[in-house]
């Protein structure tokens, strides 16, 4: 079965790509990224592009405690750096953020449709008042670069609103991959490895008045900002500094 996003089943776009917070900043924080919420599936998964198969490499898969770096933001996150001349746009790494969980480790090669996490509210996610799961799925050219247009490695439009049908949902027999992961390979909320895995709960409905939310005066929650504001017109050479 095709995975059309970065989640089996429906996907829900609770906070676009581009647009600015009202949970920082006054207003004035830049969105660099898409927030997205698994309504079938919690398990964030190496995504398409545009349909098309991409691999690259686990550069990182962390959770920074160190405030004075401003990636502790993110909480739990991968970061996949792509394979070479796949892709006709700027795009060479992928960031996926707020994870309570991470199913991979650095070095290790992933392709299209591979678990990398599952999705939560760790870090800085809303000011760390997030009411609902998600991942920040974020798309640079370089490792410390501003976020890009995500919505072709996001498989929906970069616009609040449920995308997909539940009928995509993975089957049972391959659903989570969280499921079958090592304890070598989850990390948990706590600092330390531990050698249970956390149960996939269902994905809390978001409700009504904060699905309202939606301008640019009020709307859900902001993730981190980008470390660094450097937009690109070009595709940079890959590197695996930075974030």
């Amino acid at each position: 079965m095709r995975l059309a996003s970065i989640f089996y089943g429906r996907v829900r776009v609770v906070y676009s790509w581009g647009r600015y917070g009202w949970t920082r900043g006054d207003g004035k924080t830049w969105h660099g990224g898409i927030d997205l919420v698994g309504l079938d599936d919690k398990t964030i998964r190496m995504p398409y592009y545009k349909g098309k198969k991409i691999t690259g490499k686990v550069v990182r898969a962390r959770i920074v405690l160190d405030r004075s770096n401003k990636t502790w933001e993110w909480g739990y996150y991968v970061c996949v750096q792509l394979d070479a001349n796949q892709t006709p746009d700027a795009v060479n790494f992928l960031y996926f953020c707020h994870c309570s969980s991470l199913l991979v480790q650095v070095g290790q090669k992933v392709s299209s449709g591979d678990a990398l996490a599952v999705m939560g509210r760790t870090g800085n996610a809303a000011l760390g008042d997030c009411p609902y799961d998600h991942c920040h799925l974020e798309v640079r050219a370089t490792a410390t670069g501003r976020g890009l247009d995500p919505t072709a490695y996001a498989g929906c439009d970069n616009a609040v609103g449920v995308y997909g049908t539940a009928e995509a949902a993975a089957p049972m027999a391959g659903a989570h991959q969280a499921d079958r992961a090592t304890p070598a390979q989850m990390v948990t909320r706590g600092v330390t490895r531990i050698s249970t895995l956390v149960s996939l709960e269902t994905a809390l409905p978001i409700s009504a008045a904060r699905m309202a939310m939606t301008s640019t005066a009020r709307g859900p929650p902001a993730p981190p900002r980008p470390l660094a504001a450097e937009p690109t017109a070009m595709r940079e050479k890959r590197t695996s500094g930075g974030a």
